[in-house]
This record gives C-alpha cells, structure tokens and sequence, in this order.
C-alpha cells in the first residue's frame, strides 16, 4: 500500500508541479497592451442632406441629373397622365420617344403621345402618332391605336377617311374593346352620308 501511496503523491505532485510551471510561464509573456487609449475619436463630416423628393413641376430638373430607364419615364409619364399633368406628360412622352426609340416603351410612346394629342385638340400630331404606332407598334395596342387614328380624323372632318379606319378595325381587331364604338361610328357616319 505504502507503494500505491507514493505513486499517488508523485502523480499528483508532478501534476501541481506542471500546474505552477503554466501559470509561471503565462506571467512571464508580455500582457497585451490595454485598449483604453487606442478608442480616440476622430473628426467626421456630416452627412450630407437627402434632396427631399421632387415635385411634379421640378422632375424636369431630376431627368437631368439622374439617367431615368425607359421604364421609369414611361411610368413618369403615365403617372402624370393620371393626375391631369398633361405637359409634363407630354414632354417625359417626347423625351421616351428620342432616347429610346426601339425599346416597347419607346414605340408604345406613339400611343400615349397620340391620345395627349388628342386631348389637346392637336389632331394632326395626333394622327401622326397614331400612324406611326400602326407601322411599327405590337398588335396588343394597334386597336387603340386605330381607335385614336379615328378620333383624330373625325376631328379633322376627314370622314371618309375615318370609316377607312373604323373599317379596318372592326376586319382586324373583332373582338377589340373598341368594337361596338367603332360599329356605332361607323353607324352614325352610314346616316350622315345617306346610306341605307
């Protein structure tokens, strides 16, 4: 027994001996430096002020500051039309068409700018846009664009022009939900001239 025990006292010595020599050893490496003066502050620059959003009269200024995609100045435009602006969809419409031609918002432009047209009793811009539309424009849209080609003939006492037109879209767009005014139209202009 008198074995056991000192195997014991030496395991256990040896094990605090190698304790003392860790905790010795960690004493003697160099302590980290504290980080209590490395946190100075440092002079910043305030930030600079949002621009506050613009207002419907200066977006013409915020197109020429920022590069606005087809999409967003088809939507400008479109949101303008909504709210009664119509110069300024007007001229976020012409700038659609200049900048980007070819794009869908680009020829679908046609569309919008023919019926601003029309709203401001300029039939022959109109017509111009309408026709336009009709050459290049997708097939979606081409029955509001004869629709709007009417309008702006009938406006121009072009009548026989206009039941050309009412013609052709009754034949190509038959279930067009411009149909039955073009039919009632087409009616209308039938009585006038005197045809049964």
């Amino acid at each position: 027994m008198a074995g056991i025990t000192t195997a014991a006292v030496k395991v256990f010595g040896w094990k605090f001996w190698w304790r003392r020599q860790a905790v010795a050893h960690v004493a003697e490496r160099p302590r980290a430096r504290a980080l209590v003066n490395d946190q100075r502050l440092v002079a910043v620059a305030p930030e600079p002020a949002v621009p506050a959003l613009p207002s419907a009269g200066a977006s013409a200024a915020l197109i020429a500051r920022r590069n606005l995609s087809a999409s967003e100045m088809f939507a400008g435009a479109k949101l303008a039309q909504a709210r009664g602006d119509t110069a300024e969809a007007l001229r976020l419409s012409k700038q659609l068409e200049e900048f980007f031609p070819n794009s869908p918002e680009g020829v679908n432009a046609h569309v919008t700018l023919g019926m601003l047209y029309l709203a401001l009793d300029q039939a022959e811009l109109a017509l111009q846009e309408f026709a336009t539309f009709r050459h290049i424009g997708s097939p979606e849209l081409k029955a509001e664009a004869y629709f709007g080609q009417a309008q702006a003939l009938r406006k121009l006492a072009r009548y026989e022009d206009e039941r050309i037109v009412l013609t052709e879209l009754n034949k190509n767009y038959p279930r067009s939900a411009y149909v039955a005014a073009a039919r009632a139209r087409l009616s209308e202009l039938s009585a006038d001239a005197g045809v049964p």
